[in-house]
């Protein structure tokens, strides 16, 4: 081979060898830090969606837990201690009822939820009609109670008890209902219900069964 040939050659290697340099430099070097560059974009936008995630998941805990802690910082600024009100009606009938717990209804804001309650019914010129229950509900509205759970009324040495007693003031009347017993001195009654005038202390009987009058 002469010296000619033999440099056309190399000259032709080195063409190759750099042709080869470049192609490896600009396109298989670039894919791979293009591909390294993608994973970890991919990498940083999982990091920040899942911390996106931790900040959502932590803000809608803080919001349940204000919302817990608001709602029992309300039940309990809501509840009231040694509650009392004084009714008087047209004719100077005075109704008080007192009770040692109170909160306003979460249903109608007119009408107050009382624990523990002693009430009172007096005239100038009838006796006191007293009233005790477990629980009861007043409304501010028209002044009418609801006395339930564990009811006694006294009066003119007279008992009633039942489960529930609904007065109204303005009507001057009184209905006592559920496992009503009215005892005096003399005998002892069981009705369904009865329906006591507060300013005569006459009463209407009504059961569905018959009264039964037991003797003392």
């Amino acid at each position: 081979m002469s010296v000619k040939s033999l440099l056309q050659l190399i000259l032709f290697l080195l063409i190759i060898v750099i042709i080869g340099g470049i192609y490896y430099l600009y396109f298989f070097s670039n894919k791979q830090n293009n591909t390294l560059l993608i994973e970890k974009n991919l990498n940083v936008i999982e990091e920040e969606k899942s911390l996106n995630n931790k900040a959502l998941e932590e803000k809608i805990s803080n919001e349940i837990n204000n919302t817990k802690s608001s709602s029992v910082s309300n039940k309990i600024k809501n509840l009231t201690k040694e509650i009392e009100y004084v009714t008087t009606n047209k004719i100077g009938d005075k109704f008080k009822i007192y009770a040692k717990f109170g909160k306003t209804n979460i249903k109608d804001d007119n009408v107050l939820d009382l624990e523990n309650v002693n009430g009172t019914i007096s005239s100038d010129n009838r006796s006191e009609i007293y009233i005790s229950s477990d629980k009861a509900k007043y409304d501010y509205s028209n002044q009418n109670s609801k006395f339930y759970n564990n009811v006694n009324i006294k009066y003119d040495k007279k008992l009633i008890t039942c489960d529930t007693l609904e007065l109204s003031i303005s009507e001057n009347t009184a209905i006592a209902y559920g496992n009503v017993v009215i005892l005096d001195e003399k005998s002892s009654i069981r009705a369904q219900t009865i329906v006591l005038n507060l300013l005569t202390k006459d009463m209407s009987i009504n059961s569905k069964n018959k009264v039964k009058i037991f003797s003392q």
